[in-house]
């Protein structure tokens, strides 16, 4: 359980920073020509998490020639043990020492923790040796991400403390520890540095941080609190909970703005960096809000309450354009999870679209119960597709984080099913395709439940009926000649391309922006329907092609990964599939490593269980309560609400 919590933090926390990579891989980031990264400093969680996120994210798009570790001989067994997983080269400080004049255009990484005094001697020197490093070296820049001692709390002044001000209190008004001692030796050696030099150096402080397994957080201490709650069965709350305030830093919000303050933080700079203020009310409050039945709450409050305040002051590091992805709710579940037995699940906390998951994967099995009557009727042949197949031979149900229903269906019972399903579907259905004038322009033909709206971010810009669905995709047989094949695929992605740009109409932000201002005009020279005529063509190049083993998923998302096996998909069986019972293909084997990998059957990391769309607007209507016999509701009317009149349907 505690390794399946942590092996999620650090699968998510490299997500976070792979998006960024793709981003200036793409060149739609700007970033300094670093041509490799170094990390290195004392046995800090932030540095093992940091040097995970950055390793795995560079093997994925290369943004750093090399990615090295400088190691000190004495790194913990998590550290070794990330850089055995990852590859990571490990070179002693004397390497570099050797080899000064060869660094330049390096990103120097590195992590202090100042609440860990057994390693001040020998990091201080370390971190001398990484600014001798850069002295000569203009290009490089070191990004020094230092965990403060405690913060003293405050009162009867500011809310909370800038840069500056912070250096001042905890020097002039605090009590002098060694753990601040270590601190101020660290700034003033940076001043020292730094002063009328070309060093490039950013100091980043965080306060309270913490991941799953690890926390450096003097104001609350996540594992007592945890175990005393789970002690006592009960969560108690106390004026002192909510008193005082201060600000908190979760792993992969700081990972990702560690990452992103080398491109924007200036040098020269110390800037604060935390995710939120909270309260320890705050906190427990939350630990019983997920566990709501593993607790009792209890609240005892006086008034004239009186706040105290240990907080950083972080406008001017937000200032530098950085949005936070912190969800205390999410990060406070993790720390639970590894200090107590309490069962790591997200199903309670996800509340995929505000809880409304259930009831879209049930509204899409009364689709497809109706697609299924349609079909046994006229003898038409369907299976499950995509991740409804996955969901059905793994779960026998659909995937708790899956928003859509896949069917699918060889090309000669497609053709059939296509033909006779609008004037079969009963009211409460609408078939929803480019060539009956529904006004949708997808390449993938919907079955629909009217009086709802399930638009996605493009699909929201188009006034059509745009309810929930089941997508009905298309296996198409291909040439066995790869030559012929490649050709085929590649018209399809032309057109596919050309009929979403006709289709939208105006070039998008962040979707190849100039080249669609440019290539649009043609495009508008015919209209869309041009484009599905010649889509539907490419399509079926080779549908009487008789010795074909090979299928295209033409209409899916795997236009470009190839064919894949005819094998196993001209018969069905059916299986239990939520509530009802659905047909799967005699042997989904192929199909399903065809999508999945090898590994199929194994469920991902709780992490990446996540809905795949990115829905504008979801509005259940009548349905939002009972799916079955839901009450009668105003019918919908595209151009909006208020044009609605009061019939019902």
């Amino acid at each position: 359980m505690k390794q399946l919590v942590v092996n999620d933090e650090l699968i998510m926390t490299t997500e976070a920073l792979k998006v960024h990579f793709k981003a200036i891989k793409r060149k739609k980031k700007k970033f300094p020509k670093f041509k490799n990264v170094v990390l290195g400093g004392g046995n800090t969680f932030l540095c093992d998490y940091m040097l995970n996120a950055v390793a795995n994210a560079n093997s994925k798009f290369n943004v750093f020639h090399y990615v090295e570790y400088l190691s000190n001989g004495n790194e913990n067994d998590n550290r070794k043990k990330i850089l055995d997983e990852t590859g990571v080269t490990s070179v002693h400080y004397s390497y570099y020492e050797e080899c000064t004049p060869l660094i330049e255009n390096t990103l120097f990484y590195f992590f202090i923790d100042c609440n860990f005094l057994k390693e001040k001697d020998e990091t201080i020197t370390e971190l001398k040796k990484i600014l001798e490093f850069s002295k000569e070296k203009a290009k490089n820049k070191l990004v020094l991400s230092v965990i403060l001692p405690e913060i003293p709390f405050f009162s009867n002044g500011p809310t909370s403390l800038a840069e500056r001000e912070l250096s001042f209190y905890l020097e002039k008004h605090c009590e002098k520890t060694p753990e601040l001692d270590y601190y101020f030796e660290i700034e003033k050696l940076l001043r020292e540095k730094v002063s009328g030099s070309s060093l490039d150096v950013t100091l980043l402080r965080f306060d309270n941080i913490f991941s799953p397994d690890f926390y450096s957080t003097p104001c609350v201490d996540f594992k007592t609190l945890v175990q005393e709650c789970v002690r006592n069965k009960k969560v108690a709350i106390t004026n002192d909970d909510y008193k005082r305030k201060f600000t908190i830093s979760y792993i992969r919000d700081a990972c990702e703005n560690i990452f992103l303050s080398s491109i924007s933080a200036k040098g020269g700079h110390i800037y604060n960096v935390a995710s939120e203020e909270v309260t320890v009310a705050d906190i427990k409050e939350i630990l019983y809000e997920i566990y709501p039945n593993d607790f009792s709450l209890e609240k005892n409050l006086s008034q004239g309450l009186e706040r105290e305040y240990s907080c950083m002051n972080c406008l001017k590091f937000n200032f530098l354009g950085f949005e936070t992805s912190f969800n205390l709710k999410t990060a406070v579940k993790h720390a639970i999870s590894f200090f107590s037995d309490l069962e790591y699940d997200i199903s309670d906390n996800t509340e995929f679209y505000a809880g409304r998951i259930k009831t879209i994967q049930a509204l899409e099995i009364e689709i497809l119960k109706e697609i299924d009557r349609i079909c046994v009727e006229n003898d038409i042949k369907y299976f499950l597709a995509g991740g409804t197949l996955l969901g059905a031979i793994r779960e026998n149900e659909p995937i708790s984080w899956d928003d859509d229903l896949d069917i699918g269906m060889l090309r000669e019972d497609y053709e059939k099913f296509r033909r006779i399903c609008e004037e079969n579907l009963n009211d409460k259905f609408e078939f929803s395709s480019p060539f009956n004038n529904s006004g949708s322009h997808y390449a993938i033909e919907k079955v629909r439940l009217k009086s709802t709206y399930f638009s996605t971010t493009f699909s929201a810009k188009n006034v059509f009926p745009d309810g929930i669905f089941v997508d009905v995709l298309v296996y198409d047989k291909t040439s066995n000649f790869k030559p012929l094949r490649v050709m085929q695929s590649l018209m399809l992605v032309i057109l596919y391309y050309c009929i979403i740009l006709r289709w939208y109409n105006e070039a998008r932000r962040k979707h190849m922006y100039y080249q669609t201002k440019i290539i649009l005009p043609f495009l508008r020279l015919f209209p869309i329907g041009f484009y599905h005529w010649w889509f539907e063509f490419f399509i079926k190049l080779f549908k009487n092609k008789k010795d074909a083993t090979l299928l295209i998923d033409g209409v899916g998302k795997k236009l470009k990964d190839g064919p894949l096996p005819k094998a196993g998909l001209e018969d069905t069986v059916y299986v239990d599939f939520g509530t009802t019972k659905a047909p799967v293909p005699v042997d989904s084997t192929g199909y399903l490593t065809f999508d999945y990998g090898a590994n199929y059957m194994e469920k991902p990391n709780y992490g990446k269980r996540k809905c795949p769309h990115d829905f504008a607007r979801i509005d259940l209507g009548k349905y939002i309560f009972d799916v079955s016999g839901a009450t009668p509701f105003r019918e919908v009317d595209l151009r909006g609400e208020l044009f609605e009149s009061e019939k019902e349907v």
